[in-house]
Parts: C-alpha cells; structure tokens; sequence
C-alpha cells in the first residue's frame, strides 16, 4: 500500500470534461484542496491537440457522447457544466496556469488550474483567446499587463512542450489520468472508481471521512 504522504501525478487538459471533474473531487476531498492537499498533487499539463494540428471538433460523435456522460455526472455531483461547444488549443492556458504558479502570493484563494477549468465548464468561456485568460487572471488577483505580456511572449511555451514530453515518457496517452507510485487510474467514469483508487493507495478522503463517521 503507497503511503498517504506520495505524491499523484494529475495529467490533464483544460478542455477536458473528465479532468475538470476529476479536479473538482480532488479539490472536494483532499485535505488542503487541489493545490497544496495532502498528499501533494502534481499537475502535469498534456495538451490534446498541439497547435498547429486541426482542433478537436465538438461534433465528432465520441467526443459528443463523452460530454453528455460526463454532464449527467456532474449534475449528479452538483458540479456545474455549461462549456462551449468551441473546443481551442489550450496551450495558452497552461501557460497561464503555470505563470499563476510562479506568482502564487499575488493569487487569491481558488488555484488558478480550478479558475480555468472553472471558466470553461461553469461559465461558456473561450479558453484559448488571450483578452479571456488576461481576465481570468485579472479576476484572481495577478497583474493583467504582466499577463498579457508573458502569454505574448510565449514564456511559458517551452515548459508546456517539456511537461507534454514527460507525460508521453511516462506512457500516457490520454486525459485524465492518475499516477500514485506504481498505479495508475485512466479516464473518469465514477466518484465511486476514483475514490477507491485514492483509498486503495492510502489516500484518506474527506468524504470518505464523512461516510465512515
């Protein structure tokens, strides 16, 4: 059994509806929520389409089909989900996300890897236009110019490309997936299959605390 104290590796796109709600339950039950939780969850961006590949088409049936499983699922959480049916590259996004992290003082309280999924799943919004993450930034207390201008010089980009690089090398081909010491979780399909991975790798949540008592 892993101990409480391992750290999981989380990769995942902002586009994604099962990483949006795999983000949402971690952040609901780990102690210290998504970002500084016990044990610590490492994010690990890996963008499903790089540009310049052809986007993902929100008519593709597959994709139609996960969307409204993965609907019927939040609203059964009571996790909201609205998304536009626009799907953009996201690798401005990540670089947001990882700007964030550098100034994580300057932030308010909700992680800005939340605030985006956030931004696209509950409020519609286009993820991969700059003036749109400018102000989600913005709305989490960072410097709007400051952002603009480190998007605008793709500061981030090469981190974002080595952070694809490595989740490729670790064997992951797809959105979400969870790495705790030698096991591994792909996809979301249930609260119920998520939460005894967690729990069969050591992992005390605080809803299964909640259940228990």
């Amino acid at each position: 059994m892993q101990t409480p104290t391992d750290e999981i590796t989380f990769a995942f796109d902002f586009v994604d509806p099962g990483s949006y709600l795999v983000a949402e339950l971690l952040h609901r039950w780990l102690p210290g929520g998504l970002e500084g939780g016990a044990p610590a969850v490492r994010l690990l961006p890996l963008e499903l389409k790089t540009p310049p590949d052809p986007l993902v088409s929100s008519s593709d049936e597959g994709w139609r089909a996960m969307h409204e499983a993965l609907a019927e699922a939040a609203r059964s959480m009571e996790i909201p989900f609205s998304p536009p049916a626009f799907v953009p590259w996201t690798r401005k996004a990540h670089e947001l996300a990882l700007h964030a992290e550098e100034k994580a003082d300057e932030a308010q309280a909700v992680p800005m890897h939340l605030r985006l999924f956030r931004a696209r799943f509950a409020e519609g919004r286009d993820l991969g236009r700059v003036d749109v993450l400018v102000k989600v930034a913005d709305e989490a207390g960072l410097d709007p110019a400051e952002v603009r201008t480190v998007l605008g010089v793709d500061r981030f980009d090469p981190a974002v490309r080595a952070a694809r690089s490595e989740a490729l090398e670790l064997g992951i081909r797809g959105v979400p997936t969870l790495i705790h010491g030698l096991r591994r979780l792909e996809g979301f399909r249930t609260t119920e299959e998520l939460e005894t991975f967690l729990s069969e790798g050591g992992v005390r949540t605080t809803e299964a605390t909640q259940r228990s008592e």
